[in-house]
């Protein structure tokens, strides 16, 4: 065979991997509770064009790294930046410590789960971590930042997206 005939059958394939690993993006993201989030996460990744069910699960494993981080940062400036109570300070540095377990353990531990085989165990930590939040939202840390408790209910909104991704894969 002459290279143009290889030429055409390896565009065929690539043509056929990008299509079927969009179609799994869509597929995957018609079983959750956030279609729209899913794919707007799983199509911001360079990856997901080539990923199969379990990287698309690492896909947002990640993302909620990412989510996290963020709010560990925001907690940081806040504490920084705080003139509130006592009360207030002291829940900051418990969110912050929540999150910081989040980032450096249940995170970490949900990918490697996942890649070990047990997408339950993947899930479980992930959901771990949105319940190691609530503290975060006690009355002294509602009230004196009402945008923390925004944080970490989107935080734990999208652990449930995560989850439900890993139930999938």
């Amino acid at each position: 065979m002459g290279y143009t005939t290889w030429g055409i059958i390896f565009l065929n394939f690539f043509l056929f991997l990008q299509y079927t690993s969009a179609d799994l993006v869509y597929d995957v993201c018609k079983q959750t509770r956030n279609y729209t989030l899913c794919t707007e996460t799983l199509k911001a990744s360079a990856n997901s064009s080539n990923a199969d069910t379990k990287n698309l699960g690492a896909i947002m494993i990640r993302a909620a790294r990412s989510r996290a981080t963020h709010n560990l940062v925001y907690i940081s400036k806040l504490m920084i930046n705080s003139t509130n109570p006592d009360d207030f300070k002291h829940c900051l540095k418990v969110c912050y410590d929540d999150y910081s377990l989040i980032v450096k353990a249940f995170i970490p531990n949900a990918l490697q789960s996942l890649f070990t085989g047990s997408n339950f165990d993947a899930a479980v930590s992930i959901l771990l971590s949105a319940d190691q939040v609530m503290d975060c939202q006690d009355d002294n840390c509602v009230l004196s930042s009402p945008s923390l408790n925004d944080r970490c209910n989107e935080y734990a909104d999208f652990t449930q997206l995560v989850a439900d991704v890993l139930r999938v894969a």
